[in-house]
């Protein structure tokens, strides 16, 4: 769960403990792939599927707490309609939500965008991605809050928001979306991020270790970017001089 951030923000210094099994069946990521198509800024397959997939948590344990994030506000407005439509057409559903909703003043099932989510922590996370092909076949790559500067760490707060286990309820495969183009790297890591879900999901070990070894060399090179840039003549001066005392 948290081995992504440790690579992509923190250069794999953060310390996990030893006795931890960092790679069993099933896996603590969950891959789930859906038809959804992207119409409106918003996939009401993919919204129905991750209400159902509520359903079934809720069913298998209701004592644990769930969070689900959407990558944009329609989404989020989306998946909160189907959870109203599905309580209102299924009885069981009904009173298990409405039973953990009401144990006490913090919300044990919430959903919101990846603006909005800051200090929530819950025992399980559910990512509706939300993106998908359009009507006409196309996967149209705007990323939104994700696309601005400091997009990034906005899903470095995403990711690690779950205790036990994330489900990541996507309509497109992480070779879909194209990021070549973009200023940010917050799409960059978003890519990243659904390709370490998607290869957690399939134990694949290989993989897994091949995209935190890339997040590494992006993290030095974007470090080395950064040390090299000056704002004046001035800055460089010092720079130099200092680099030159050791």
């Amino acid at each position: 769960l948290i081995n992504f951030s440790n690579h992509a923000y923190y250069n794999g210094n953060i310390q996990i403990a030893p006795n931890v099994e960092h790679l069993k069946n099933p896996a603590a990521i969950q891959w789930r792939k859906v038809d959804g198509k992207w119409i409106n800024q918003c996939n009401e397959v993919e919204a129905k599927e991750v209400v159902l997939l509520l359903k079934d948590l809720l069913q298998k344990d209701a004592s644990r707490s769930i969070g689900i994030i959407t990558f944009n506000a329609k989404q989020q407005d989306k998946i909160l309609d189907y959870i109203d439509t599905l309580a209102e057409e299924d009885e069981e559903f009904s009173t298990l939500y409405h039973q953990v909703m009401g144990k006490d003043l913090d919300e044990q099932i919430f959903v919101k965008n990846i603006e909005n989510v800051q200090g929530d922590e819950r025992d399980i996370i559910i990512f509706s991605v939300g993106y998908a092909k359009a009507e006409n076949g196309r996967v149209y790559n705007r990323f939104g809050p994700l696309g601005q500067q400091g997009g990034e760490n906005r899903l470095n707060v995403a990711v690690t928001r779950s205790k036990e286990a994330i489900y990541v309820v996507s309509s497109i495969e992480p070779n879909e979306l194209d990021v070549s183009k973009t200023k940010n790297v917050g799409p960059k890591y978003f890519k990243s991020y659904l390709e370490y879900a998607q290869a957690v999901s399939n134990l694949q070990k290989e993989r897994i270790g091949a995209v935190l070894s890339e997040l590494n060399e992006e993290m030095n090179t974007q470090r080395q970017e950064k040390a090299l840039h000056f704002d004046s003549p001035f800055e460089t001066q010092v720079y130099e001089q200092l680099t030159e005392m050791g």
